[in-house]
């Protein structure tokens, strides 16, 4: 039909004049049937053609109304229309309508009985404009308005109810824009309002029905309050019964009644809610017969409505009906696609919308998002440049800005869960975090943002291994939770994301508080889930898991069994056909091959491989899950073959093992573990066959594990572990270099931790570990590489220390060639160092019981240590950039390890199982090798020789029979196989009488006195390093205020004595008070007056000697003297203590503290030195000494065991005469040799009858030990 016969001067002029049809009503009839034909034939039409029938309605309107005050209002209504009905891009289509209706809104002053009319158009007009501009003013606006039309519909008023409408649909956009609960709360006033002016009857009772059941809906979605779910069911229902048989909208009312009721089973999971769903979707799908627009989306609707209870009752027939419906949704979308020009269903719909919206127009982002959101042949790549399109279009401040961000996050997230491009995930990250800050907090989708940018930065750890993205992602559930409180409807799975990222932060650092947390977490899910619960199965294997993990840390077999009835549970759940059976059948049989290895029943061996075997035919090739079917298979067949011997299983084994790590290619971030896994299975074939080609396999699978720089150094570090096995078991050439690998990558593992305790529990979970330095040092010297054994041996003990130690590193030669690097380097050293010695260090227990105040911190501490971490290595980097500093911070060589024999020997005693042996070093000589051995055994023998006897001293320490076994099997041992070989190496290379030498020691020969050993004492002055690193800091500390002992005219006094007796025992394992230790404090004040004059010590005693006072004043002086109780913490080094007035004095409290002044300090108290074969980690010198050393103090005198209370007075009494004498803290190993020999010869204060009959003397001064320069 032609446009023209349209013309409303046409139909004016062949309107008979009788009529009198008024020209407002003749204009309206004009755009009403202008729209009714147009919507049908427009898009035939040639935008020309729309141009120029447009411009024919406007003229012929504007003829037909001469000059009139509503003139304007016609003229403003007919571009408005015009706009719509031609979608014009032009913004002065929208401008021009807010210009014409604000003129006439003055033609129409308050009193006007046009006036409210006026403010109506002018408030839909602004909206209008707000909705393809996001100016926030358009719609304030029109909020104005619309409350100022509300205002002249005073109740009574025939339009109050189209006012109230009004009013609430802008408040209700408002709230969609800023998320201000408030606007929802009105708006819903508003709409109740309406409804109670519409009674049954009205004709636009359904409307406001269906306004009202929409926001209480959306309120829901926000507060989780349950009445306005329920609510809106009921409108929901009466809407529906105001659309009988037959009504144009019924389709409509029984969508939007289904949406409602599968929302509430998804929250109750009341089966009669999904039943009535079906009822109505079938209803629906039948007023959509074929040939209707709607039957596509219908037939999906009843498919997924059907599908779902499908997952709740195993019911086969309903899936296949899902699957025959969803067939003929896709056959109509083929068939769009044939007619449409390539082109389907929704996406054609898109395709047109964006072709009638081209560049410039206010909705071509929206047809943008939904083009991509339907997709087309384009798959992946036309996703992401739609997503990618409708950002552009929407700059900072639109309103679809965060939706687009969203939608490009998305796109880019399944684009690389495709190809695995880190660009897309990295990309998706940053605009999801853009769309986080777009909705701060208050905004209704700010939950919804935080879980979405939790979940791409789970999966980038996943990749990465990098902790400040779980960190990070852990942070973003707990702000979700936060909004979801309880009642909230999906609370759940807030607390199923928050309890399966804690379950993978456990994984990771093995931390009960993290596990704990994350049980409890799933347990509130799966107590919101209850039987008949579409997810109760997911929260049931949720918590398997969790319990598994327990059991795997605890050994708790309680925990085993109740995680194996909750993964029959799931199984149960989830029945052939359901998407997660594959799971459920893969974690019941894991925990079913646990209990096999913990009870040997083969049954339940027997029945995970029928459950592995289900899992694998659910995978085909291609399937994602395929990889872990394969390694799951593999490993249960080998554990089989390790029971059977039955070689069939161990071939299936490897060749499962070989397509998994073929669907795990270099760069997958489980590569190096599938490396391992073959490497392994391929082991025990040689082991049964002996196939030079399986070990040759064998170390490139491993090598190329340890070289995976795609993966995080603890995995590369087990594979390099496992290649040293192999290579060590079979003797294969290449060992040694192995070892360098796996030292580098320990303490790269190492690093990963925030604080020293949770490495040093890292550190010693491993056995190859503990023993890994001195492994490798015995591989060197068996390769006649002295040097290089020296060197690993430095950098593989005392990695504790090291690493705190590196964060003090010297910086002034740095800052004299770049004083900001350097400056950089001193800030962030400190952070990290404050960080690694902070107050949770050493705490196993939540502070104050506060479990998530303890979490909160602990999270904070690791996601500060990742980026800190990443700074200083950055900073590292720049530093060896630089001219002279390319071994900054890097493995010390040997030319600057060879410094710590300037003043006198140093005997490096290296013990391992392979070999154990002597290495001295001289002044500038090649370091000398001695083998050590027992009687001419064997060298493996020594090992096991000084284990034994570490054990005995620990055994017999503080007991009767101490002084014969130290005497006669210790120290006579020692005598045999390390001391007199030294000595007469030592005496050739002309080392004279009363020089002194330095031991260093490994493994469990840390904790034995060596100095005390057969005529040693006698003949040498005998000081301990922990390393040789540690001995040159010591030797080369520097003392910034150069107190001076001597000086007279110094007011400072130059010893602070800690004093106290302890407190008075409350059971009867608790020590008995110290009698003597007021007295070893005159001592030394008199011996300091004596020598240098009074004021020298100043003393804290008993009351005065606190923890607080103590820290603070031990700074100030070089040398300090404890005497008081020291509390040995075995299980936790760093909660050892000196025992003090208030509270303990921890060794975590001094390696926090820095004393720049300190030179000596004497620590008379019991174990202050104490280490060896209780401690799980001997090498890496974890006592009170080492502590104190490390602190800065040059010299350091401690105790083995628990010294006698009565020679504290002695011992200090010719030591500090001999020391203030002197003047100089490296005569302190003199001081205390001079009191040893006293001792062995009692004499000196020990010449008395009462002091020689006070017990035996040789456990007494044997007990002593120096330690430093």
């Amino acid at each position: 039909m032609h446009p023209l016969l349209f013309n409303p001067g046409i139909i004016v002029a062949l309107t008979p004049s009788f009529l009198q049809i008024p020209m407002r009503v003749l204009c309206n009839l004009v755009v009403a049937v202008a729209f009714i034909v147009i919507s049908r034939e427009l898009l035939v039409l040639q935008p020309v053609a729309r141009v120029v029938y447009g411009m024919i309605i406007v003229v012929a309107s504007l003829v037909l109304r001469p000059p009139h005050f509503k003139g304007l209002v016609t003229l403003g209504m007919i571009v408005a229309t015009t706009c719509l009905l031609f979608r014009k891009p032009a913004s002065d289509d929208f401008e021009g309508n807010v210009i014409y209706q604000r003129r006439a809104l003055k033609l129409h002053p308050p009193w006007h009985p046009g006036h409210t009319s006026s403010l109506d158009n002018l408030a839909a007009a602004l909206r209008t404009r707000f909705e393809n501009t996001g100016q926030m003013v358009d719609l304030e606006e029109a909020i104005t308005h619309r409350r100022s039309a509300l205002e002249l519909s005073p109740p009574g008023h025939p339009d109050r109810s189209i006012s109230l409408n009004n009013l609430a649909a802008a408040l209700q956009t408002r709230f969609n824009h800023t998320g201000q609960m408030a606007d929802l709360e009105e708006a819903i006033t508003h709409w109740r309002g309406a409804l109670d002016l519409r009674p049954p009857g009205h004709p636009d009772r359904s409307t406001s029905l269906i306004n009202l059941a929409a926001a209480l809906r959306t309120r829901f979605k926000n507060t989780g309050q349950m009445v306005d779910l329920e609510e809106a069911v009921t409108h929901r229902r009466s809407a529906l019964e105001l659309s009988p048989p037959g009504h144009p909208d019924r389709s409509s009312s029984l969508n939007n009644l289904a949406d409602v009721l599968q929302t509430r089973f998804k929250n109750t999971g009341q089966m009669v809610d999904l039943e009535e769903a079906i009822t109505h979707r079938r209803s629906a799908l039948e007023l959509s017969p074929p040939g209707h627009p709607d039957r596509s989306s219908s037939l999906i609707n009843l498919a997924d409505v059907l599908q779902t209870r499908f997952k709740n009752t195993g019911q086969m027939v309903d899936l296949e009906e899902a699957i025959t419906h969803r067939r003929g949704a896709l056959d109509l979308t083929r068939k769009n696609t044939a007619s449409n020009g390539g082109f389907g269903g929704g996406h054609y719909a898109s395709r047109g919308a964006l072709d009638l919206r081209p560049l410039g127009h206010p909705y071509r982002s929206d047809s943008l998002n939904n083009l991509a959101k339907y997709g087309s042949n384009g798959g992946l790549e036309e996703t992401v440049t739609h997503s990618r399109g409708a950002l552009g279009l929407c700059p900072p401040g639109h309103r679809d800005r965060s939706r687009s961000l969203s939608n490009l996050a998305t796109a880019l997230r399944t684009r690389f869960n495709n190809t695995g491009q880190m660009v897309d995930l990295e990309e998706a990250i940053t605009h999801r975090r853009d769309a986080l800050d777009m909705r701060p907090p208050g905004h209704p989708d700010r939950s919804t943002s935080l879980i979405d940018l939790a979940a791409a930065l789970e999966i980038r750890f996943g990749r990465t291994g990098q902790m400040v993205d779980l960190e990070e992602a852990i942070t973003h559930h707990r702000g979700a939770l936060d909004l979801r409180p309880p009642g909230h409807p999906d609370i759940s799975d807030s607390l199923e994301g928050l309890g399966t990222a804690l379950g993978t932060l456990f994984y990771h650092t093995e931390q009960m508080v993290d596990l704990e947390e994350a049980m409890r977490v799933h347990r509130d899910a799966l107590s919101l889930r209850p039987p008949g619960h579409p997810d109760h199965s997911t929260s049931l294997g949720k918590i398997g898991n969790l319990l598994s993990m327990r059991f795997d840390s605890t050994g708790q077999m309680v925990d085993l069994e109740e995680a194996i009835a909750h993964h029959r549970g799931a199984l149960d759940l989830r029945p052939p056909g359901d998407s997660n059976r594959h799971s459920s059948l893969i974690n019941l049989a894991s925990v079913l091959r646990t209990r096999f290895d913990k009870t040997g029943q083969m049954v339940d061996l027997e029945e995970a491989i029928t459950y592995h075997r289900d899992a694998l035919d659910l995978c085909p090739p291609e399937h994602s899950h395929r990889c872990f079917s394969l390694s799951h298979l593999a490993k249960t067949l080998q554990t089989r073959f390790a029971h059977t011997g039955q070689m069939v299983d161990l071939e299936e084994a490897i060749t499962h093992y070989r397509g998994a790590l073929a669907l795990r290619p270099p760069g997958h971030p489980a590569h190096s573990g599938s490396l391992e896994n073959l490497a392994k299975a391929l082991g025990a074939r040689f082991d049964r066959l002996a196939c030079d080609a399986d070990l040759h396999e064998i170390v490139g699978l491993l090598q190329s594990g340890t070289d995976d720089a795609f993966d995080t150094p603890a995995h590369r570090y087990s594979c390099a572990s496992e290649m040293i096995s192999i290579l060590t078991k079979y003797e294969q050439p290449g060992v040694l270099g192995a070892f360098e690998a796996a030292l580098n990558l320990l303490q790269l593992s190492l690093a990963v931790y925030p604080d020293v305790e949770l490495r040093r529990e890292a550190l010693g979970t491993n056995p190859l570990s503990l023993s890994l330095a001195m492994d490798a040092a015995a591989h060197a010297i068996e390769q006649g590489r002295l040097e290089k054994a020296i060197e690993l041996l430095e950098q593989g003990r005392g990695m504790l220390w090291s690493g705190i130690r590196s964060y003090r590193h010297p910086i002034e030669e740095v800052r004299q060639v770049n004083p900001d690097l350097a400056e950089r380097f001193r800030t962030t050293s400190e952070q990290l160092e404050a960080l690694a010695t902070s107050s949770q260090l050493g705490s196993v227990q939540p502070l104050g019981g506060n479990l998530k105040e303890h979490r909160a911190v602990s999270e904070a501490s690791w996601a500060r240590q990742r980026q800190l971490s990443s700074e200083i290595e950055d900073i590292i980097q720049q530093i060896r950039q630089l001219v002279g500093f390319e071994h900054f911070l890097s493995a010390v060589p040997f030319r600057e390890l060879q410094a710590a024999a300037s003043e006198g020997p140093v005997i490096i005693i290296n013990v391992a199982k392979r070999r154990s042996d002597i290495i001295i070093l001289h002044q500038r000589d090649a370091p000398i090798l001695l083998p050590l051995s027992v009687d001419g055994q064997d060298r493996k023998v020594a090992y096991h020789t000084i284990k034994r006897l570490s054990e005995l001293l620990f055994e017999k320490r503080g007991k009767p029979g101490f002084s014969a076994a130290l005497e006669h099997t210790i120290l006579k041992t020692l005598e045999e196989i390390l001391v007199t070989p030294t000595l007469e190496m030592l005496e050739g290379l002309g080392v004279r009488k009363n020089a002194r030498i330095w031991w260093c020691p490994t493994s469990a020969l840390c904790a034995l006195p060596i100095h005390a050993t057969g005529q040693l004492p006698i003949k040498y002055i005998s000081s301990y390093t922990p390393t040789l690193s540690a001995l040159i800091s010591a030797r080369t500390a520097i003392n910034k205020q150069s107190l001076a002992l001597g000086n007279a005219s110094d007011s400072k006094p130059s010893l602070l004595a800690v004093i106290h007796r302890g407190h008075p025992p409350k059971t009867k394992d608790d020590p008995d008070q110290l009698r003597t230790v007021s007295i070893e404090c005159k001592v030394i004040e008199k011996a300091a007056e004596k020598a240098a004059g009074p004021g020298r010590v100043c003393s804290l005693v008993e009351a005065d000697a606190t923890r607080e006072a103590v820290l603070g004043q031990l700074p100030n002086y070089p040398w300090v003297h404890f005497a008081c109780h020291g509390l040995l913490n075995i299980s936790h080094p760093f909660q050892s203590a000196f025992v003090l007035e208030n509270d303990p004095l921890s060794l975590s409290d001094l390696v926090k503290a820095r004393l720049p002044n300190a030179d000596l300090a004497f620590l008379a108290a019991c174990d202050s030195a104490t280490a060896g074969s209780t401690s799980a980690t001997p090498d890496e010198a974890l006592h009170l000494a080492a502590a104190v050393q490390f602190c800065g103090v040059r010299s350091v005198v401690g105790t083995l065991w628990p010294m006698a209370d009565q020679d504290g007075p002695r011992v200090a009494q010719v030591f500090y005469r001999h020391m203030f004498k002197e003047n100089d803290s490296r005569k302190s190993a003199e001081a205390l040799h001079k009191v040893v020999l006293d001792m062995m010869r009692k004499s000196g204060p020990w010449a008395k009858a009462e002091a020689i009959d006070e017990g035996e003397f040789l456990p007494r001064w044997a007990n002593y030990i120096h330690i430093g320069a």
